[in-house]
């Protein structure tokens, strides 16, 4: 990039509001300065945290697959293991599961290069010349095609934009034969135009790609819950690649081959994937334990499966004994309180030890053993009927009374973001991107200009374009600023908070 461009990080805090559920997940943002190094990216991140008073509370870290966010990582851990964390830190790590999507499907793109690149060349042929659009236009009105959609070009970056490309080029494959496309011996293999073959891998490469497209979508929420459905997804995932590795099309199993190689990298070994991606499909009440088991031996055998998911469940119980400690409303009495007995009073002695244990069994009634009742009760509970059109987390909302200690663990749990950027970003290999005139903004004002388009967007508020004002923008700053510490360390900038 230009080195007279500033360069930005943006790190996205997202959490839950249980009683007032419907309003889902919310996500205060900051920015980060020109950071790449993994410790300094965590000493950003630890910084923010600390402002925002939250160091101790810090959950998980959702992050793309890079080394220095490794480091970050391990820098994390070890600072929730002094400030202390569920699990002791153990499940903090959550990869970015729209960027190992998105490693994925450019395996199996890359396998199907020609025939793409000959459909690109015939829609920039057409596309490039008014008169040509006019003669395609045309030749789609005697062609009876009855279609609103046009042509398009496809950004290589952004693999849902080629995939965008070739289902409108498909429609229009008819006119394209009645098109004299340039062909010629001066042209190479991929200029050349598209043949009937090359059509017929394109027409199954689409219906191969949308899948992922749409669950791509799916993850990649922002405001809404997505940890209950990784798991779901991943499995879906597996089940696409399988039925594409079995099938007759030697082309078609090559780019399965190679994309299940990537699958298996990131999700085969199930040592590597964060148990909480389980417990959070658990926690779902339309799926609970029973389509955790089968999810499982769909995607490992029954005896691996069924091993997995007994590993699940006991995870699962282990952590609700964190939280049964943390927010029990009484302790498990010492085995010696109210114990003492009058030795001189031997009469009825039994008897009043019999009152004294039913005593104390009354008290536990609110500790151990009713909390992990509680979540055999919501285990043995039916499914909730898919009918009900409602999320995981509202879900929780209304029956919080009914799971009280239980609910606050599925607050966390859900809102885990199984995605580091919003759907719009997540097919681009190269991120979010800002353009040249927002880059030449002070960090600061980026960070206003990103929150509020969140929080205008979630309010279904239609954004206004407008021509920013440099110079006024720096004034409204300096308005902000007043009264504010300018010492900042250049390793960790604007850690404010807006929310």
């Amino acid at each position: 990039g230009d080195a007279h461009r500033p360069l930005h990080e943006t790190a996205t805090a997202r959490f839950s509001d249980l009683p007032r559920a419907n309003k889902g997940v919310k996500e205060p943002r900051i920015l980060i300065h020109a950071i790449h190094k993994g410790e300094a990216i965590g000493k950003a991140v630890e910084a923010c945290l600390g402002y925002w008073g939250i160091n101790d509370k810090l959950f998980t870290v959702t992050i793309d697959n890079a080394s220095s966010n490794d480091v970050a990582c391990a820098h994390f851990s070890r600072m929730v293991r002094r400030t202390g964390c569920v699990n002791d830190g153990k499940n903090l790590h959550v990869r970015c599961i729209a960027h190992i999507i998105n490693l994925i499907v450019w395996d199996g793109i890359r396998e199907h290069g020609v025939c793409i690149d000959r459909v690109r060349n015939a829609v920039k042929y057409v596309k490039n010349s008014p008169a040509r659009i006019l003669r395609f236009k045309d030749l789609v009105q005697k062609a009876n095609i009855d279609s609103k959609s046009s042509l398009s070009f496809d950004v290589p970056t952004r693999w849902n934009s080629t995939y965008i490309m070739l289902k409108t080029a498909l429609k229009f494959q008819r006119v394209f034969s009645g098109l004299s496309l340039p062909d010629g011996e001066d042209l190479n293999d991929k200029e050349r135009p598209p043949e009937p073959e090359d059509w017929e891998k394109v027409e199954r490469l689409v219906l191969f790609i949308e899948g992922f497209y749409v669950l791509t979508k799916r993850i990649s929420g922002s405001h809404y819950v997505t940890a209950n459905k990784g798991l779901g997804e991943i499995a879906s995932m597996y089940d696409m690649l399988n039925n594409w590795e079995q099938s007759g099309d030697l082309n078609f199993q090559a780019m399965a081959i190679a994309m299940k190689k990537k699958f298996d990298k990131y999700w085969g070994d199930v040592d590597k994937m964060n148990k909480l991606i389980y417990v959070a499909l658990l926690l779902d009440p339309h799926s609970k334990m029973v389509i955790v088991e089968l999810t499982l031996t769909d995607m490992h055998g029954p005896k691996k499966g069924m091993k997995l998911a007994n590993d699940v469940k006991e995870f699962t119980y282990s952590l609700f004994e964190e939280y049964r400690k943390m927010y029990a409303t009484s302790n498990i009495p010492d085995c010696g309180d109210n114990m003492s007995m009058d030795i001189d009073n031997s009469v009825g002695v039994r008897s009043d030890y019999v009152k004294k244990l039913k005593k104390r069994a009354e008290r536990l009634k609110g500790t151990s053993g009713y909390a992990i009742s509680e979540l055999d009760r919501y285990l043995n509970d039916q499914l909730g009927p898919e009918e009900e059109e409602q999320d995981a987390l509202t879900w929780w909302g209304k029956n919080g009374q009914r799971y009280v200690i239980l609910t606050r663990m599925a607050r966390d749990i859900l809102a885990i973001p199984l995605s580091t950027v919003a759907s719009e970003s997540a097919f681009s290999t190269g991120g979010r991107t800002l353009d040249p005139f927002r880059s030449s903004l002070t960090p600061k004002m980026v960070q206003a200009l990103l929150c509020t388009q969140d929080w205008l967007r979630a309010k279904g508020v239609p954004i206004v374009d407008v021509e920013e004002n440099l110079k006024e923008l720096q004034e409204i700053e300096k308005e902000v600023q007043r009264g504010e510490s300018n010492d900042v360390d250049d390793e960790v900038v604007f850690v404010d908070s807006l929310v």
